[in-house]
């Protein structure tokens, strides 16, 4: 199958590829169907393009990248939604917010992407119990201390 978009041409995709969000992202619960694109080799930024609309893609990255004891809570329920027998099945993005000004780079920390690269399944999960902020600037390597975090 090929599929338009405005970041990579066209791009063909097979089914295989496709993850379908069993819990569609925040905003966007029209789209469930995209795909995930390296941003660069041996980088931890990932393109999560939307298959129904060319237009759509987020940046997401490897959480544990930035912060190695990053830690998401899956319940049964969680694991069961994605097919899951194990956390180990599961593979952890948080989006990215890129404004012009690299010092306002960030990702939502409370609200990852979760994906079950084996049967293809994946949903947005809010953690509503954690410490984590919704900004987490990436300019500021002392973050724990940054209170700017704390939105």
């Amino acid at each position: 199958m090929k599929i338009a978009t405005t970041r990579f041409g066209d791009i063909e995709v097979k089914k295989s590829e496709i993850i379908v969000f069993v819990k569609p992202i925040l905003g966007f619960q029209a789209y469930k169907k995209f795909i995930i694109l390296p941003a660069g080799s041996d980088c931890p930024i990932f393109w999560l393009q939307s298959v129904e609309d060319g237009k759509l893609a987020f940046l997401m990255v490897d959480p544990y990248y930035i912060i190695p004891t990053y830690n998401v809570p899956f319940t049964t329920q969680d694991l069961s939604e994605l097919e899951a027998d194990k956390t180990e099945d599961i593979t952890v993005y948080t989006l990215l917010v890129v404004p012009e000004d690299p010092k306002q780079i960030r990702t939502n920390l409370r609200a990852p992407i979760v994906i079950n690269k084996k049967k293809n399944l994946a949903k947005q999960m809010i953690l509503d119990k954690t410490e984590y902020p919704v900004q987490w600037f990436l300019s500021h390597p002392n973050n724990s201390s940054n209170e700017r975090q704390e939105v």
